[in-house]
């Protein structure tokens, strides 16, 4: 019998996004964080309020999330 995949609950959430948007398509990324960030956002430090993706090509970029240094 196959395992279970055990799935991470997700670290940082636009709320307002649901409320202010219809949003019609999902889409499931990664990011890649080094250093003092990842302990920020496992604190529920940051903000996506503003934030918004840039597409390049092949890739996406996130630009005006906030992620604070973490202390």
């Amino acid at each position: 019998m196959a395992k279970k995949k055990k799935t991470l609950p997700f670290l940082l959430q636009n709320k307002k996004a649901n409320f202010n948007y219809v949003i019609e398509d999902t889409l499931e990324a990664g990011l890649s964080l080094t250093g003092s960030e990842v302990k920020s956002l496992r604190s529920k430090l940051g903000s996506l309020i503003e934030a918004y993706l840039v597409f390049k090509g092949e890739e996406v970029f996130l630009q005006n999330a906030h992620i604070p240094e973490y202390t």
